[in-house]
């Protein structure tokens, strides 16, 4: 029984509420683009590297980009873009 008991709360541990690193960081960005708290926001991942966000009666859409930068490498980042869904 111990051993089912077990397993049972390591399902639901990794199961509920976590969010990826990808989520938390557009999910921080959007609560000060949209002056909106955290725990109000809807995220939707529409495709991949991209995720709609809304809440506070406004949304907008963040992408994964990468620029290039002067050593060689590049820069990453989830960026705003205008939301397809506005126009």
């Amino acid at each position: 029984m111990f051993k089912h008991l077990s397993f049972v709360s390591l399902v639901v541990f990794l199961g509920c509420g976590h969010e990826n690193a990808a989520t938390q960081q557009v999910r921080s960005a959007a609560a000060v683009d949209l002056s909106c708290d955290e725990s109000v926001l809807e995220i939707v991942e529409d495709a991949p590297m991209e995720k709609r966000v809304s809440g506070c009666g406004r949304s907008l859409t963040y992408m994964y980009k990468c620029n290039p930068t002067a050593g060689g490498g590049q820069d990453c980042r989830w960026k705003a873009v205008p939301d397809k869904r506005d126009h």
